[in-house]
Formats: structure tokens, C-alpha cells, sequence
């Protein structure tokens, strides 16, 4: 969706300012990338280092994409660039890991940068933190520290402190629309690639580009619009057991959002109107201000215990129950997990 080197159109003016000022030597040693998750940092933060390390570009221009230095970039394998990801999605940075980082930028390098970057940086455990720290104290000339986070309230203070915070704020479509389009059918797709997003432009983009994630948010759609008017827990449990939590619950807190907007000032948003509008207003109008609030609520514990290791049935019944009308719902909690479904 974009040339060689180049960031989307919202992403420009923190990357034009970056390589200006890495022209002129102030960059920092430590760099805090923040932002919600989709939202660009990883490509900020890759053209970025990439035109750092390109041999030919100049000024602002972005970098050329066939240099030794950008190949060596976009191969994964550039001599002034060290990586350091969690071992599995989902696991820690081990402190090892940071301590072979920190002798790496120690060295001397052959180039102008050498670069250690961190992603997801919050994934770091307390040791590696603290390893970490030690660098962070005290860069060497040329060192450039990129530490990139959805969550940097979860990073250690000291490690905050040291660092200059670059927050990238969410676009609105307009601003991401031309970059989506160059890879969609049509515009409808472009808006329901934003709508299933929740306004994450690199998820809607990925959307747009996989066909498997595409069907499985189709999948995820009809599972929601299925709980709009659902009574039953057993059919509440299935739809949900068909669906990615990790992805569904987010939209389906976006749906009660969506669903209090309406109740409150009638409007349809571009979420909501994915789905069958009797449906969401007559589960808005049964629900009320304050159910609906309560659901809100539930669904941002939920999606706060997502890692938890909890029996995934119950855990299920439970969100499903917590989904019915609050008179079946009531029924259903006096009985107890009776196991009869």
C-alpha cells in the first residue's frame, strides 16, 4: 500500500520530524513509541530505521528501497540493527535477551546508527527491565534505543522517565482511506474493513489483505448479531465458542457502545451499522441505560482476564449469561451452574 520506505499519509509529519532531527544529531538515545495497537507504530518505526540505514536518500526523502543498507534492512539482516521480540507471541522478553542487545549496541559500529529495537517493549519481564535501565543510563554515541508499546503504563517508571514519548493518536478514516483503498475491491469494503477494525487502520488493512481474517470477522459478525436477540444460554455458548475471544470481545464491547449511542442520541455509527438495526435497537431499548452500562462493565473485566487460565466453559456460560435479558439472566444465576445444558 505504500512505495518502498514510505509511511502512510497520518503517519508523515512524526516521521518527517524524526529524520530531521536525526540530520542534525537529536535524536534521543531512548525513543518511547506509543499508541493503541494497530494503529502504525511498527511502520513508523520501520521507515524510520530504514532511512536511518539508507545510503542514497537525503533530506526527507523516503528511503530508496534498494541500497545495500535498505536491503539489508528489509531482509532482516542489517549489521547496525538488533531485533528483540518476545520468543512466542504472548511470552516474555527474557532478560538475556536484553543483556545480548545491550552488548550489541556497545559495540562499535561501521555506520552512523546502531539500533536496538524493542517490540512489544511491555512484554519485557521485571529482570529484563532492569537490564535494560542500565543501557538506557548511559547510550553510546550513535546508540538508539526504539522501544514501541500499546501499553507503556505497563513499562517501569524508570524506564518511561528515560525515554522521549512519541504517542501516535488514532486517524480518522478519511486520513487512512486513500492507503486502504489502494488495496481494497471498492469503498464499501474499505468502510467495513474500518468499522471491523474499530478504527485500527493496520488491522483494517490486514483485513483487507487475508481472506482468512476477513472470514473469520464475518464469522465473529454473525456471532454478535446472533447475541442481539438471543434467550437462550445454550445457543448464547455456541456462537460464542465458534469465535477468537481475544478478537470478539473488543467488538463487542464497540457494540455496546454502539447500542448505548443509539438510546442516548439515535445514532448509527459505523459499527453499528454492520448489523441488523431492529436487532441492536430493540436489545438497546430492553437492555436500558443502566443494563447496558453494567454490560459495558463486564465486558472490559473480561477482556482484562483474557490470559487468565480459567476453565474456558464456565467462562463462556458466564459471558453468555451475562449477555441474555436481565430476567433470563436472573433465572439462570438463582439455579446455578447446574450443568443441564
Amino acid at each position: 500500500m505504500n512505495e518502498p520506505g514510505a509511511v502512510p499519509p497520518w503517519l508523515a509529519q512524526p516521521w518527517q520530524a524524526l529524520v530531521l532531527r536525526a540530520a542534525a544529531g537529536h535524536l534521543p538515545g531512548g525513543l518511547l513509541v506509543t499508541g493503541a495497537e494497530g494503529v502504525g507504530k511498527g511502520l513508523l518505526v520501520s521507515a524510520l530505521l530504514q532511512r536511518l540505514f539508507c545510503e542514497r536518500a537525503t533530506g526527507t526523502q523516503p528511503a530508496c528501497g534498494e541500497c545495500g543498507g535498505c536491503r539489508g534492512f528489509l531482509g532482516g539482516v542489517h549489521p547496525e540493527l538488533h531485533d528483540v521480540m518476545p520468543p512466542e507471541p504472548g511470552k516474555d522478553i527474557p532478560v538475556d535477551a536484553v543483556r545480548e542487545a545491550g552488548e550489541f549496541l556497545a559495540l562499535s559500529g561501521s555506520g552512523d546508527w546502531r539500533v536496538l529495537w524493542l517490540h512489544p517493549a511491555d512484554a519485557m519481564n521485571a529482570s529484563a527491565a532492569n537490564a535494560l535501565l542500565k543501557t538506557l543510563e548511559e547510550p553510546p554515541a550513535g546508540g538508539l534505543i526504539v522501544l514501541e508499546s500499546a501499553r507503556p503504563s505497563a513499562l517501569p517508571a524508570t524506564i518511561r522517565s528515560r525515554c522521549e514519548d512519541l504517542h501516535l493518536p488514532a486517524p480518522d478514516l478519511e486520513a487512512a482511506r486513500d492507503w486502504l483503498a489502494a488495496g481494497a475491491p471498492d469503498s464499501s469494503a474499505v468502510d467495513e474493513a474500518w468499522a471491523a477494525s474499530l478504527g485500527r487502520p493496520v488491522v483494517a488493512a490486514e483485513l483487507l489483505a487475508d481472506p482468512e481474517r476477513h472470514a473469520a470477522w464475518r464469522q465473529e459478525r454473525e456471532a454478535l448479531a446472533e447475541l442481539l436477540q438471543t434467550r437462550e444460554l445454550h445457543s448464547a455458548v455456541t456462537h460464542l465458542a465458534r469465535c477468537n475471544l481475544e478478537t470478539l470481545l473488543p467488538r463487542w464491547q464497540a457494540l455496546l457502545l454502539s447500542a448505548q449511542r443509539w438510546l442516548v442520541s439515535g445514532e448509527v455509527d459505523r459499527f453499528a451499522a454492520q448489523f441488523p438495526p431492529d436487532r441492536l435497537q430493540a436489545f438497546a431499548r430492553e437492555r436500558g441505560a443502566r443494563g447496558l452500562a453494567s454490560l459495558v462493565q463486564e465486558s472490559r473485566r473480561w477482556q482484562r482476564q483474557a490470559r487468565a487460565q480459567l476453565n474456558p466453559q464456565l467462562r463462556l456460560e458466564d459471558m453468555a449469561a451475562a449477555m441474555l435479558p436481565q430476567a433470563t439472566a436472573s433465572r439462570l444465576a438463582s439455579r446455578g451452574r447446574s450443568g443441564a445444558y
